[in-house]
């Protein structure tokens, strides 16, 4: 498995982002998954999310792009300019 993701959880903080699953606004006081990359941050209900690879969510599009999209992430997140001290929803 890669270590590319991180996934954390807890409560939403605010109201305002939306469930990359199922598209739906997440409440404050709402119980949340994320999954950080490198550049990348999204937000899950926990009920919608499924496993540490976007590619394995069921409304992903990597079935209709992979001829495009690399089949697994990379082995590590790597560093540059938004590389961040440390990752996972706080």
């Amino acid at each position: 498995m890669s270590q590319y993701w991180t996934v954390s959880e807890g409560t939403a903080n605010r109201t305002g982002w939306s469930c990359r699953e199922c598209k739906q606004i997440i409440q404050k006081g709402t119980p949340i998954k994320v999954r950080d990359g490198r550049k990348m941050r999204f937000f899950y209900h926990t009920q919608c999310f499924v496993d540490a690879d976007p590619r394995s969510q069921p409304s992903s599009s990597f079935d209709k792009y992979k001829h495009v999209v690399a089949p697994k992430a990379p082995p590590q997140k790597g560093r540059g300019k938004w590389s961040v001290a440390s990752y996972g929803y706080q």
